[in-house]
């Protein structure tokens, strides 16, 4: 997984690009796609945190999703 995670970041960036601004603009499907991206990242760093597991990976959703709402600017 974390290859074909790898493989559309730095393969086809404009891809990556263009999935952040459609999420950014409020398209659910494709903040589905980022989510789902880093799913096991999520998976894996929930285990650090010390909240109940299912909190923990919604915390880590949320901060994603705010992150891509609030970096607007980057691209």
């Amino acid at each position: 997984m974390e290859k074909e995670r790898i493989g559309i970041v730095t393969t086809n960036p404009d891809r990556f690009i263009q999935i952040v601004r459609q999420a950014q603009q409020g398209d659910k499907v494709s903040m589905n796609e980022i989510i789902n991206l880093f799913s096991d990242d999520i998976e894996y760093l929930s285990r650090y945190i010390m909240l109940p597991r299912e909190d923990a990976i919604q915390s880590l959703r949320v901060e994603l999703i705010n992150i891509v709402h609030d970096q607007m600017t980057c691209f």
